[in-house]
């Protein structure tokens, strides 16, 4: 894997490392798991990895409007070629919105808990 985008955090660090080639970057933009990792940092060094943390809450708009263009951009055309297919664990409908977070709280899940307004 060449580059990992964290939205959880905490220990998924550490899986996020042992997946990376070489030379990969952890981009890590969410702490739903916790703010704490322990995670072996000769893995880190061995493989040359760069990892980056980064928020978008206290940015300026025009910097949000930036990464946001940057996304469509570089990231939407290789999800609408499916060269990126993201794991989807499931598919809630909004009314159970209450159940999704519950499942994915409950660390039970491998992938996105996705919610569907139409149901």
């Amino acid at each position: 894997v060449d580059v990992v985008l964290d939205l959880v955090g905490g220990d998924y660090l550490e899986v996020d490392v042992a997946v990376c080639r070489p030379r990969g970057r952890i981009v890590i933009v969410g702490l739903l798991a916790g703010a704490h990792s322990d995670l072996d940092m000769g893995t880190v060094m061995r493989k040359r990895l760069t990892i980056t943390g980064t928020v978008l809450r206290g940015r300026p708009e025009h910097e949000k409007a930036a990464a946001m263009a940057a996304f469509s951009r570089g990231v939407v055309p290789l999800l609408e070629a499916g060269r990126l297919k993201p794991i989807i664990h499931e598919v809630v409908p909004l009314e159970a919105a209450e159940r999704g977070y519950d499942l994915v709280k409950s660390d039970a899940t491998f992938g996105k808990v996705v919610l569907d307004p139409g149901g």
